[in-house]
This record gives structure tokens, sequence and C-alpha cells, in this order.
């Protein structure tokens, strides 16, 4: 038997993929030593922090 397709179970999948790359990023953060790759991976933090903002306002009932 087929399951029904659920958008929300997507949207969780996402959401979690996105947490999952956010803590990598901060990983590899808090072991830059460069300036400039610093600069570059707190920008890149930022953006994916708002994109799992978003995601999880949709998911919000």
């Amino acid at each position: 038997m087929s399951e029904a397709y659920n958008p929300e179970t997507v949207q969780f999948e996402q959401l979690e993929a996105l947490e999952l790359e956010a803590r990598q990023l901060r990983h590899q953060l808090q072991s830059a030593k460069a300036v400039q790759e610093k600069k570059i991976l707190e920008q890149q933090l930022k953006e994916l922090e708002h994109q799992i903002e978003v995601l999880r306002r949709r998911l919000k009932p």
C-alpha cells in the first residue's frame, strides 16, 4: 500500500537537512583561522539560519 504524499514531511526533512548543515558550518567556523574564511562562513551561516527560520514558520500551525 502506498503512502499519501505529505508536504509537511518533505518540509521536516528539509528542515533537518538545513539544521545539519548549520551545525557543520558552526563547527567549520570554530576551526577557521583566516579572517576572510570566518567572514564567509558567518555569512553562509546567517543565510542558512534565515532559511531555517522561514521553514519553521511555514510548519507552525
